[in-house]
């Protein structure tokens, strides 16, 4: 198994055994970048992408998103008051055995064009025997002075859209690590993984989403909804996040791609 990354302007394709995996996008055109969407084997979509969907258009596929950083909305697109994600530079790209794309990016007001706070974003492509797992590593810098993280729903900090035949609400499923299944029982709830799945075209696909014993605050609480949504968000269940200047606040997650069938808790840990 072997991973290519092709670049084509500010995208970055990641192609494993040379058929298309995902793509990373980070194109001026959208204020937030993503990656997706996400293909199964024989091309089925893990994830929903239309690029300018009427409802929730931000929730594109794999995102990162925070609902008030200093007062400005860093996840939904649609208003007054909104920030962007601008690509600073190409930190490295590389394939192989696995696959890496790394890059700085700056968010700021769109309003006023303040720089709000600098992200490196590495994403980390492996294949195991039962998924494609992707590691997420983002890394906030308080470069341009103190940050505040709000408590909102509207955060993940990462975000996940599932394909809509994988909704709860169309036929699909989710779990978590202490045995709630769907919404009632997973929103809002500390667990250390959720795992949503569906039939798509009569084959079996889930997306396991882990938070890392190593973040802050370990384990997570969940933003994740029937209708297709799935966040690991600790702010608005939790607490805010400060990071005074200078400084930084990482986080970590595994996405785990999987087909047919999948124990989520041989990842657990």
């Amino acid at each position: 198994m072997s991973f290519s990354v092709e670049q084509s302007g500010q995208t970055f394709r990641v192609y494993l055994d040379g058929r298309l995996f995902t793509s990373c996008v980070y194109e001026p055109e959208y204020v937030r970048p993503f990656m997706g969407p996400v293909f199964a084997s024989d091309f089925r979509q893990f994830t929903r992408f239309e690029p300018h969907h009427a409802e929730h258009p931000h929730q594109r596929s794999v995102f990162v998103g925070v609902g008030d950083v200093n007062g400005v909305d860093c996840w939904n697109e649609k208003g007054e008051g909104k920030g962007k994600m601008t690509l600073d530079s190409v930190l490295d790209v590389r394939g192989g055995d696995t696959a890496v794309i790394s890059v700085r990016l700056v968010w700021s007001a769109i309003d006023d064009g303040r720089k709000l706070v600098d992200e490196v974003r590495t994403i980390r492509f492996e294949k195991k025997t039962d998924c494609v797992a992707v590691y997420i590593t983002l890394t906030f810098f308080a470069t341009y002075g103190d940050v505040t993280f709000g408590q909102t729903k509207e955060a993940g900090p990462l975000g996940i859209r599932v394909a809509d035949a994988l909704r709860a609400d169309r036929g699909g499923v989710f779990s978590n690590s202490e045995g709630g299944v769907n919404e009632d029982a997973c929103w809002g709830k500390t667990a250390k993984w959720c795992n949503y799945s569906g039939s798509v075209n009569g084959k079996t696909l889930g997306i396991a989403c882990y938070d890392r014993p190593s973040n802050a605050q370990y384990p997570t609480a969940w933003h994740i909804r029937n209708y297709g949504l799935m966040a690991p968000n600790n702010l608005l269940f939790k607490s805010t996040v400060q990071i005074p200047q200078r400084q930084s606040v990482r986080y970590d997650y595994l996405l785990c791609f999987w087909e047919d069938t999948f124990d989520p808790k041989k990842y657990e840990e």
